[in-house]
């Protein structure tokens, strides 16, 4: 593991602690640098902004348990997975899906969860089906939108349905738009 990612990962530790703690609008770069016992500028030599640090945490944890098993692993498989993280990080995600501020969270899980749909789409749906692809980029936006909008809900109400459950009725719920090709 090379230095710079150590570096980033133990900012990036002390961030998700301090957001635990205290939330997202009161953790400041002072307070993360302060915490890491590391100079105020080692923080922009790796991060623009805390956002960019959030966007960074959620590629490294969760994003990696989408796109890079992708090609291994089933998408029911990579969705478990998914939410069992959400389950461990809830307290940390709850905080910032709370917060109304710049850089969407909503926004960039949407983007990535459009990977994970696709290839359902590519599984689910032979060339000779014939699928135009407005309609597959539809169906990516609208499966992507409803994936978000209920994790977040189910993170925001503080995970009361087991991840496991979760991953299950979510896995339900794509199944039963794909049953009947048209």
């Amino acid at each position: 593991m090379t230095g710079s990612l150590i570096t980033k990962k133990k900012i990036a530790k002390v961030f998700k602690k301090l957001v635990t703690d205290i939330g997202f609008e009161k953790v400041t770069i002072a307070k993360i640098m302060q915490e890491s016992h590391m100079r105020r500028q080692t923080f922009y030599d790796y991060f623009q902004d805390k956002y960019e640090l959030v966007d960074w945490i959620f590629q490294q944890e969760a994003i990696e348990k989408i796109e890079d098993n992708l090609t291994y692993e089933g998408w029911q498989v990579i969705v478990e997975n998914l939410f069992a993280y959400f389950e461990e990080n809830q307290i940390f995600y709850r905080k910032i899906l709370l917060f109304d501020g710049q850089n969407s969270f909503q926004e960039y899980y949407t983007r990535h969860l459009k990977v994970l749909i696709n290839q359902v789409l590519v599984v689910k749906y032979e060339p000779e089906d014939g699928i135009k692809e407005s309609d597959r980029l539809f169906l990516e936006n609208f499966y992507a939108s409803a994936f978000v909008s209920l994790t977040t809900k189910w993170i925001v109400e503080g995970c009361k349905t087991e991840s496991r459950c979760f991953a299950e009725q979510m896995k339900l719920a794509f199944l039963m738009g794909f049953k009947e090709k048209q």
